[in-house]
């Protein structure tokens, strides 16, 4: 028997059993990765180049095939799963967009927001960015924002979210005061109040000691994000993580990096639930001894 042979014996017995991969995938999964990305900011030929793939492929998934002929602009059901993994793999990070390129201003209105509530004046906020004062108010009331403009303020918000303002002399404070009221006024949150800053639809809820029997959480969640696996957790689930690796004696920073979320989220979990902060190099130096 040829080669040729048992490899097609082979390939009707694998097909009769309905093992047998044709290295095609469904492309509707694909497809709406790359609307969602493109309303992101990433269009198609800037994931093409991201992925490593020509053109044309990415191209066809989203807009249909465009080959000459009876079949131009039919779509796709299948495509290879090599370039269905690369498409995929491409993910909403600001830092693959064009500086010019338009975004939700979202995460920075929020980040400028939380930096008030803080105390930092919209006036100190806006020498800090480099704009003027005014372009500063009608930035806040827009609904896009630049992308290069967007990773200046979160560059600012990283420097400052744990900061106060220089409030010592008379002016300082009164501005300090005046900032603080104005957010208040506004219902604006501080930095810990977010989980996902950029992607949080509303700030999460802390759950009362006393209904903590009511909440749903997912122990298999739980325990694969104990593990390091990255998975969505809800407010509740984090909060039990948290509460978990708090009781081995974890860092904050250690625990956030286990679960895949900020410093700062951990932060302000663990002040909810009244838990003290562990410095991780000295438990190391200790079990050092």
């Amino acid at each position: 028997m040829s080669s040729e042979t048992r490899r097609n014996y082979r390939r009707l017995q694998l097909k009769a059993y309905g093992r047998y991969d044709t290295g095609l995938v469904d492309a509707d999964p694909v497809r709406e990765h790359l609307i969602m990305l493109g309303e992101f900011g990433l269009g198609y030929k800037r994931v093409a180049a991201i992925a490593g793939l020509g053109i044309t492929p990415v191209r066809n998934v989203i807009w249909g095939r465009q080959d000459p002929g009876p079949r131009k602009g039919e779509m796709q059901k299948r495509i290879k799963r090599e370039t269905a993994e690369a498409i995929l793999a491409v993910k909403p990070d600001i830092s693959l967009l064009a500086g010019g390129a338009r975004i939700p201003a979202r995460g920075a209105h929020r980040r400028l927001q939380a930096l008030v509530a803080r105390g930092w004046s919209q006036s100190k906020l806006s020498d800090r960015l480099g704009q003027g004062r005014g372009n500063f108010g009608l930035m806040m009331n827009r609904d896009h924002v630049t992308a290069d403009l967007h990773r200046r303020v979160a560059q600012l918000f990283d420097e400052l979210w744990d900061q106060l303002p220089p409030n010592e002399e008379w002016r300082d404070k009164i501005a300090y005061s005046r900032t603080i009221a104005y957010a208040t006024q506004r219902r604006w949150l501080p930095p810990l109040a977010w989980d996902d800053i950029d992607n949080d639809i509303e700030p999460p809820v802390a759950v009362e000691e006393t209904d903590e029997e009511g909440v749903d959480v997912d122990e298999m969640a739980v325990e694969l994000a104990i593990s390091g696996d990255r998975v969505r957790l809800t407010p509740a689930e984090r909060r039990e993580c948290v509460r978990r690796l708090h009781a081995s004696r974890w860092s904050d920073g250690r625990i956030a990096e286990t679960i895949h979320c900020a410093d700062r989220t951990v932060l302000r979990i663990r002040e909810e639930l009244g838990l003290e902060a562990f410095d991780q190099s000295e438990l190391r130096e200790r079990g050092a001894a």
